[in-house]
């Protein structure tokens, strides 16, 4: 992804130990949710075996 014009603002993250495909499924999509609500745009998405870590930004204008 190019990172030109994109200003990162903050790291979410989910932690995924012991959970079923399922619970992080929905885990996932409701922190996305807030990331949009708070107008933000998804930038990346890094994994490991007991965390998601959701990186995310604005655009500058």
């Amino acid at each position: 992804m190019d990172l030109n014009g994109v200003e990162i603002t903050g790291v979410k993250v989910v932690n995924i130990i012991e959970e079923n495909a399922q619970a992080i499924e929905s885990m996932v999509n409701q922190a996305i949710q807030e990331i949009k609500e708070q107008n933000l745009i998804l930038v990346d998405i890094q994994t490991t075996e007991d965390n998601i870590f959701l990186i995310f930004g604005k655009k500058h204008t």
